[in-house]
């Protein structure tokens, strides 16, 4: 049997929250001596580290791909709401970022400036979290929506932490604010994800009922 683009858009979103959730705790307890409050994601796989071309192309890789196709086939769906797809295409940069910053990986440290491909990484880092904040902000709007509120603050948190990992006092939380941020943005996904997939499955069920 066929599956639904809802369906497939749930499980794809499910995978890569998913696998960035569990590659988070697994690579921070692999290597030696990283610090997840003090060390942010992108340093588990930073340049020229053991398990750098490991985690680029076998995590962030593969969420960011996946985060991708998980919207293009709720875009596709949603062709009478120009408002959500709006916000579709504002949360996508999310998964660009994903991947931009696996083909291009953070200096050591991971500094506001460094190499080139350090400037490149940190381009679409923030591009993220301006793209991801914007979205929830988006959604948040839509009229008649019983998550506006807490969409609306999770949009405004993780543009907050946007402008704190630029603050010079907080970089020994950077790890520990950037995850904040990124739990915020894939937890979304996962729980947009997750009710997509159990109104599919009820949709069918009640289609195999019908007499």
């Amino acid at each position: 049997m066929k599956l639904p683009l809802s369906s497939h858009a749930g499980w794809l979103g499910l995978a890569s929250s998913g696998l960035l959730a569990w590659g988070n705790w697994h690579y921070a307890q692999t290597l030696p001596n990283y610090d997840a409050a003090r060390q942010t994601v992108s340093e588990l796989a930073a340049f020229g580290t053991p398990l750098a071309d490991q985690i680029n192309y076998g995590l962030f890789l593969p969420v960011g791909l996946m985060q991708w196709l998980a919207l293009v086939c709720q875009y596709r769906m949603l062709e009478q709401y120009p408002s959500l797809r709006e916000g579709l295409l504002a949360f996508s940069w999310v998964g660009t970022a994903y991947v931009f910053c696996a083909l291009f990986p953070c200096d050591p440290g991971s500094p506001l400036i460094g190499s080139w491909r350090q400037q490149i990484h940190n381009l679409f880092g923030a591009l993220e979290y301006l793209g991801g904040g914007l979205a929830l902000l988006l959604f948040g709007r839509i009229p008649g929506s019983r998550i506006a509120i807490p969409l609306k603050i999770s949009g405004a948190l993780v543009l907050t932490v946007l402008v704190s990992l630029a603050i010079p006092c907080l970089a020994d939380y950077r790890g520990l604010i950037q995850r904040v941020a990124e739990g915020v943005l894939f937890g979304w996904l996962a729980l947009a994800s997750a009710v997509q997939l159990a109104e599919a499955y009820i949709g069918r069920i009640e289609i195999t009922m019908r007499p």
